[in-house]
């Protein structure tokens, strides 16, 4: 009996014993799982923010983008588009390699935008901004040519085009798909940047900054500038300053509107208003927001005055004084965008008196002074005139030479009506004034509301009075 009871005994042991291995690979996998799942969990948490891994997914995803249009049966009429994205998935690629994830993600991206838009865009390619006036030294890079050449206004822009100014030179530009504005500055560098939203089909525009100073004025939609640390987003229907030093630091101005300036790395954006500024360094970190002195309202000369030319002929500028104001600068120039000056000067009183040897159209404005010693925004231009006069004009009667060229198209609804006249005459375009240049140059960007056929009315009237009139018809397709 005690025999049967010890059998009974260590069976039962080795039973148990059995059970619980098979409980124990159960267990033992569903641990095996948990783990694998958690581990899982924590990879992706860790890694979803991880720039290295964001830039890589960035990479991967331009690549497939550029295949995909390599393949698809737009090659043919998009290989600009194509060449453009190859370049910046290239830059993608080095950055990469240097360490540099967040650049690297960001041209990776720019490179998936090129492609795609070139494979979601029609056969026909509308450009992406053009110039509206250039002075001095301008020249354009055609996507990555890599040579410059000079620029005309007809030069059509596109995403990822180059333009740079020289010394006492100065640009304007206009984006085609909602008419921003921007001025470029002298000694500037800058990149066009324009993406097609394959949700939306509308287009967004944009310019990275690599040097110099641009002032953006946008109607309906807000725009983008790009600096070395920043992304600097301007609001709709406003007026922002933005320029590169020589040490990639950025100084945004807000002159009407307001703008938002974000590092480049992530963080919260700065919101800058209307007659204030803020400073960036390279790296993209955002300082205090400080008020600027605003520009003085100006007196004297009027808009649009006359002076007769004489021996020792003097204008007086005169200009209201500005509060706390410790100084004041005044420009003359002859060119509206100021890239050339006959007068730079500051003064510490509100007027100022210049002999005028010659005649032609000037332009005048003032910026005030804060009590740091920073200069505000200048004001608006005003501009006089000073012509010949005398009894050398007083029997004259023939009319000024006036010469139009073809009415040309900038983009959607928006037209340049330009030509050329006497030095000194007066140009109206639909009775609107227009500014002729030293040489008698004259150009107008005009945009249409009416679809059809829309007439244009040229004006030139000479200091004797004498009128010369021509007109023009615009077809305007919905």
């Amino acid at each position: 009996m005690a025999t049967k009871k010890k059998k009974k005994s260590t069976g039962a042991d080795i039973d148990w014993y059995l059970i619980s291995i098979d409980r124990l690979k159960q267990i033992g996998l569903v641990v095996l799982l948990l783990l694998l799942g958690g581990a899982g969990w924590w990879f992706w948490n860790s890694q979803k923010g991880n720039p290295r891994s964001n830039a890589e997914a960035a990479i991967a995803d331009a690549r497939q983008s550029l295949n995909t249009l390599a393949a698809s049966d737009k090659f043919t009429q998009r290989k600009n588009e194509f060449a453009r994205a190859q370049q910046k998935l290239d830059e993608a690629r080095k950055l990469f390699e240097g360490s540099k994830y967040v650049e690297a993600k960001e041209t990776a991206d720019e490179s998936k935008t090129i492609s795609v838009a070139a494979m979601t865009g029609t056969g026909t390619q509308d450009n992406d901004a053009q110039f509206l006036s250039i002075e001095g030294k301008v020249s354009v890079q055609k996507g990555g040519s890599g040579e410059f050449r000079d620029a005309d206004t007809r030069t059509p822009l596109f995403n990822g085009d180059w333009v740079k100014t020289g010394d006492r030179a100065s640009a304007e530009l206009i984006f085609s798909a909602n008419g921003s504005v921007y001025t470029v500055g002298p000694n500037a560098l800058l990149e066009i940047y324009s993406a097609l939203n394959p949700a939306t089909s509308e287009k967004t525009n944009a310019v990275t900054m690599k040097i110099g100073s641009v002032e953006v004025a946008t109607l309906t939609a807000e725009t983008t500038v790009k600096t070395p640390g920043t992304n600097i987003v301007v609001d709709s229907e406003s007026t922002a300053q933005v320029g590169v030093d020589q040490e990639k630091g950025t100084s945004v101005m807000s002159t009407r509107g307001a703008a938002s300036v974000t590092p480049q790395t992530g963080g919260t954006a700065v919101r800058v208003a209307s007659g204030e500024k803020v400073t960036a360094s390279e790296t993209g970190a955002v300082g205090a927001v400080k008020k600027v002195s605003p520009p003085p309202a100006l007196l004297s000369p009027g808009d649009g005055q006359i002076y007769p030319l004489s021996p020792g002929l003097k204008v007086d500028f005169v200009w209201d004084p500005v509060p706390a104001a410790s100084g004041y600068v005044l420009q003359v120039s002859r060119s509206r965008l100021f890239a050339t000056r006959e007068i730079h000067d500051r003064r510490a009183k509100t007027q100022a008196t210049a002999n005028v040897t010659s005649e032609g159209a000037f332009y005048w404005r003032v910026a005030s002074v804060g009590a740091d010693g920073d200069v505000g925004p200048f004001s608006t231009f005003r501009r006089f005139r000073v012509t010949g006069g005398g009894a050398k004009r007083a029997d004259d009667k023939t009319p000024p030479p006036l010469r139009i060229n073809a009415p040309f198209h900038v983009g959607g609804p928006f037209w340049t009506i330009s030509g050329t006249t006497e030095v000194g005459a007066t140009v109206f375009i639909n009775d609107e004034e227009v500014d002729v240049d030293s040489k008698g140059g004259f150009q107008k960007l005009i945009g249409f509301d009416k679809v059809g056929r829309n007439s244009v009315v040229i004006k030139a009237v000479d200091a004797a009075g004498n009128p010369a009139i021509q007109s023009q018809t615009v077809l305007v397709e919905e």
